[in-house]
């Protein structure tokens, strides 16, 4: 419909409809009573996606090149990487349910039925969010909106995808009253929830750049939306469990917005040769050769 866009054109387009997208999928959840489950979170998290394909198929028609799917990043795995998705942003959560721990808020306990299940309850979640409901969101934040925002810069780039991706989830919170999702007091919320988004939009965009790849972006999220389950299991809370689990870990408390900015400078450093290039959105540049340390993604 419309080929000659310039990418941030493209981005804003797409900024615009996966809002709408988000407060009309709100708006359905609200209205049909549906509760967390399977089939909320389905409807929810795939906004993103379906707001790429519109723009691939409907405005853009980008998507009727092989180029046009490529630029979403789905083709390469980024294997060299994958370490760092999995286990850095595993151990950012693990560390921030430790220095809880170690006061007199919350204390680490083994459940009735042994370590096993909350492990297996954590495999089991984060291998069904890493191939649909992560993956589902980062097809449209990381694989649509970023690269063809990287004209503007990479730390411009990284800095609105994280904006736009905060903003998204906005309509989940305060139009569907059914969905469990704590906010304590709002001048506290909005910064610790921004700015958690806006980390993890660097540390997982920095894997995006490196590898050209949307994979990692997956791992990384699936493992700290899958954490939680057994890091719930093991935790147990004595005192101010709004404090625990909105203000200090949970999705978006301070310490997990501080180990998040940690991780994300540290990527940043530990990568940063090979994200010398700048993505667009019509193509995945080629990386170059890193150093030692961090060997060029596989092709």
């Amino acid at each position: 419909m419309f080929t000659k866009l310039t990418d941030t054109t493209k981005a804003a387009i797409f900024a615009v409809l996966v809002l709408c997208l988000s407060v009309g999928a709100a708006l359905v959840i609200r209205f049909l009573g549906l509760t967390e489950g399977p089939g909320m979170w389905t409807l929810w998290s795939f906004t993103p996606t379906v707001a790429a394909l519109i723009m691939l198929l409907v405005v853009t028609r980008d998507g009727y090149s092989k180029e046009g799917w490529k630029s979403l990043g789905l083709h390469r795995l980024g294997l060299n990487v994958w370490w760092i998705a999995f286990g850095l942003t595993l151990l950012i959560t693990v560390a921030a349910s430790a220095v809880v721990w170690a006061t007199a808020l919350a204390s680490f306990v083994v459940p009735e039925g042994g370590i096993i299940d909350p492990i297996l309850s954590f495999l089991i979640f984060f291998g069904m969010s890493v191939v649909w409901f992560a993956l589902a969101e980062e097809i449209g934040m990381r694989g649509y909106l970023q690269p063809r925002l990287m004209s503007l810069g990479r730390t411009p780039a990284l800095l609105v995808v994280g904006l736009v991706f905060a903003t998204w989830h906005m309509p989940l919170i305060f139009l569907a009253p059914q969905v469990d999702f704590p906010t304590g007091n709002l001048l506290l919320f909005f910064p610790l929830f921004y700015g958690t988004f806006v980390a993890a939009s660097f540390f997982f965009g920095y894997l995006r750049i490196y590898t050209g790849s949307t994979w990692p972006a997956s791992i990384a999220h699936a493992v700290h939306n899958a954490a939680w389950n057994i890091l719930g299991a093991v935790t147990l809370i004595t005192a101010s469990p709004v404090l625990v689990n909105v203000y200090l870990v949970g999705d978006f408390g301070l310490l997990i917005l501080i180990g998040t900015a940690i991780g994300a400078i540290w990527v940043g450093h530990y990568l940063r040769r090979g994200m010398h290039q700048a993505q667009s959105g019509a193509e995945v540049p080629t990386v170059a050769p890193s150093h030692p340390s961090a060997p060029a993604a596989p092709r």
